[in-house]
């Protein structure tokens, strides 16, 4: 079997957590990588970091985002590290250096 690049490793991951949480929210969710994967910089102990954009966030959806996330991760095991925020909140705090170099670097999933 061929192996994939890392990015292509990541994309392919990210895609996968993505299909989970809406499957499980039973409505499509947007999910962006940023950091390292998504720069291209990543090596191979990098962990895939995603931003989870939700229509609503509260304790329930944020625990069943990390839940889906430990274990696509564990299943190819590779560190998925999330953050969970709504686009209201992302509008809101758009000025704030995270949010910033997420629309910067980031890559849609």
């Amino acid at each position: 079997m061929k192996k994939l690049r890392p990015r292509a490793r990541a994309m392919k991951l990210a895609a996968e957590v993505r299909r989970r949480i809406s499957d499980a929210l039973g409505q499509p969710v947007k999910v962006v990588m940023f950091g390292s994967q998504a720069r291209g910089d990543a090596t191979g102990d990098s962990d895939i970091d995603l931003l989870v954009i939700l229509p609503e966030v509260n304790a329930a959806t944020s625990r069943l985002v990390s839940d889906i996330a430990w274990e696509v991760g564990f299943e190819a095991d590779k560190f998925i590290s999330t953050f969970v925020t709504t686009k209201q909140e992302m509008d809101y705090y758009a000025i704030l250096p995270f949010y910033r170099n997420v629309e910067k670097e980031g890559i849609a999933v």
